[in-house]
């Protein structure tokens, strides 16, 4: 089974990606984001320490962020490829991630970054609405929810980030930038880097990913 790390600046479509893979693949979809609601509204101690940060947009503390994700990859298959999506944010998580992967008993077999240009990402985001209950998030353009301005899983009125902006997604991709050089230095060095273009249509990309990871035989 393989064991793959995602990672990309936001508007780069990694969600999209991996939720083909789960439908396509065989692919567990493990994320931070849905780690930090899940465990919040099942009122998890740690969860609501998380809270205080995440909330706020503030980054939650690595050593608390690994402490849950520790206990919540424990309900995923372990016959299943597992697809971890942006869980090292910073060089600090490099090691707390391969300590994880050492206790569920797997190895890393490829990083996988989606490249995305600033003006690119700049259309994507400012054109993108989240569902404030569940998480799920639809474009415009590219994936539109089934009625407009309500979530196709739970039926929540959508809401528009207030960071998803011209000027503020410029920040978070200079911020981005800066977070992910060494993150990406430190696994090309152990060549385990495999670098997509964002850009193209999400078919394109699709099999783009399948071919660098050889899923063809799955």
């Amino acid at each position: 089974m393989k064991t793959i790390l995602f990672h990309g600046a936001s508007g780069s479509g990694k969600d999209t990606q991996v939720n083909l893979l789960v439908k396509n693949y065989n692919f567990e979809n493990i994320s931070t984001g849905e780690m930090f609601r899940e465990m919040y509204s099942q009122g998890n101690l740690n969860a609501i320490k998380a809270h205080k940060f995440w909330s706020k947009g503030r980054w939650v503390p690595n050593e608390l962020t690994y402490e849950m994700l520790n206990e919540w990859v424990k309900q995923f298959k372990k016959d299943k490829n597992w697809g971890f999506v942006a869980v090292v944010r910073d060089k600090g998580q490099i090691p707390l991630f391969e300590e994880l992967l050492k206790n569920v008993e797997r190895e890393l077999d490829a990083v996988v970054y989606f490249k995305l240009s600033e003006e690119s990402a700049i259309e994507r985001l400012s054109l993108r609405w989240t569902c404030p209950h569940c998480g799920a998030t639809y474009h415009e353009k590219y994936t539109p929810e089934k009625v407009k301005g309500y979530c196709d899983r739970c039926g929540t009125k959508l809401i528009q980030r207030e960071d998803d902006t011209p000027d503020r997604i410029k920040v978070r991709m200079k911020e981005n930038a800066r977070t992910i050089k060494p993150i990406l230095d430190y696994y090309r060095e152990k060549g385990l880097l495999i670098e997509i273009d964002a850009e193209p249509s999400i078919e394109e990309i699709h099999k783009e990913v399948v071919e660098k990871l050889k899923l063809n035989g799955e």
